[in-house]
């Protein structure tokens, strides 16, 4: 499925998305993430041997809200599921080009301080393929009173 436009530049703004994993078979776990996307791929980037790594690992479906951060009114649900679980230096890479784009450095640390000096826990990268995706976009809706 192609990712619209809109969508899109949202991400390239720096949205942030709820993002749902299953827990188990009667629980629903939820987390506010940074988000990125690759072709037509959203990708999620997250600390290696948290739950939600788990439960992706259960049960690959995934539910997000993407929000317009100019916006909050208008949003996109996604329905998908993992394709692919990246777990190797490209995932650190990766959160570091997220934390320059929603932060301005380099993930917890400064730019003069390494990964390892940091003792930053490594990280894994999941490429969801969406299976359904619903625009709320409102443009007459805005965060900001007139």
């Amino acid at each position: 499925m192609q990712l619209p436009d809109e969508l899109k530049i949202a991400i390239d703004r720096n949205a942030f998305c709820a993002m749902a994993t299953h827990l188990n078979m009667n629980e629903i776990q939820n987390h506010l993430m940074w988000i990125d996307y690759v072709g037509e791929n959203l990708v999620i980037n997250t600390e290696k041997g948290r739950q939600k790594t788990f439960n992706i690992r259960s049960d690959k479906n995934i539910s997000l809200v993407i929000f317009e951060p100019q916006a909050m009114y208008s949003s996109w649900e996604i329905r998908g599921e993992v394709q692919e679980v990246i777990d190797d230096s490209t995932a650190n890479n990766h959160i570091d080009r997220l934390s320059n784009r929603y932060t301005g450095h380099p993930y917890n640390r400064d730019n003069d301080v390494s990964w390892a000096e940091a003792q930053i826990k490594d990280r894994e990268m999941w490429k969801i393929k969406i299976n359904k995706l619903i625009s709320m976009v409102r443009p007459q809706a805005k965060s900001d009173p007139e």
